[in-house]
């Protein structure tokens, strides 16, 4: 029985199916009432003033405000189109995970990203550290980092036009993380927090596709250098000739009595052999 199958069957009481759309349909809400009273963004920041006053609920009210932030002006429609296209690629990731890992094993991977993320928020509000870009992005870059490791090789139109693979925009992303730590190294470590129940995941299953990986190169290495000694790898050989398919395509090979391989010119002969040893 596999993990998923475990887990869908023991625990499937606590799954949220189309979790990660509701996220995404609420933060469209939530944009929409910013978008008229941009005082209510503040309900959704996690800061010590807040939780000073017992206003609890901010640590998990975060992860509903929207990527996008309202804006006035011209940059408002600018900010909807993107919001629909954050939408719209939201909902793809969560009908992929859900087909990939089922609607259990992809509810908790949200509730662990988004515990994750809240005791850190948590942690850096008590202390009074500026929380720079944690909340929302790297909830989504967490999402999107798994969406990219089950499926690398589908394709985005970057700027809907250039077709980029999925793996290379969360490679490019990752890179872009590791400058920023490198600038400041405790970021480092809140963002291995951030994103441990991906890398609790996805660790062990790159590990074992780097293995299978170099399996592949070394068999197909051995192989290549059979073909440039001149003894490729054959189904079929006559052991009296030591004629192969390879050498003779148009031959014909039949196993004989003896469980030895024959073409059909010294199958004949091995079939008369046999005949007169039997007379005899």
């Amino acid at each position: 029985m596999g993990f998923n199958t475990k887990l869908e069957r023991n625990f499937s009481c606590l799954a949220f199916p189309g979790l990660i759309r509701a996220i995404v349909l609420i933060q469209c809400l939530v944009f929409a009432l910013v978008t008229l009273r941009p005082e209510i963004a503040e309900f959704f920041k996690v800061s010590p003033e807040g939780l000073a006053q017992g206003q609890y609920w901010r640590l998990l009210a975060w992860v509903f405000y929207p990527f996008v932030t309202p804006d006035d002006g011209v940059f408002r429609l600018i900010n909807v189109v993107f919001l629909l296209i954050i939408m719209r690629i939201s909902f793809l990731i969560s009908d992929s995970l859900e087909h990939g890992w089922g609607e259990t094993r992809t509810s908790f991977y949200v509730y662990g990203t988004w515990l994750c993320q809240t005791i850190v928020l948590g942690a850096a509000a008590w202390l009074g550290v500026p929380t720079g870009g944690l909340g929302t992005e790297i909830f989504y870059l967490s999402l999107f980092f798994a969406f990219a490791t089950l499926f690398p090789d589908y394709e985005f139109a970057l700027f809907f036009v250039l077709p980029v693979k999925v793996w290379v925009l969360a490679c490019l992303s990752a890179v872009m993380m590791l400058f920023s730590g490198i600038k400041f190294p405790p970021l480092l470590l809140v963002y291995a927090f951030c994103f441990l129940p991906y890398l609790i995941w996805a660790i062990p299953r790159l590990r074992h596709f780097s293995k299978n990986r170099s399996a592949i190169a070394a068999r197909r290495l051995k192989f290549n250098s059979h073909l440039r000694g001149g003894e490729a790898t054959t189904l079929h050989r006559c052991v009296i000739c030591h004629r192969s398919e390879q050498s003779h395509p148009d031959l014909e090979f039949r196993v004989a009595q003896d469980d030895e391989e024959y073409c059909l010119d010294h199958l004949t002969d091995r079939s008369e052999a046999a005949a007169s040893k039997e007379d005899g």
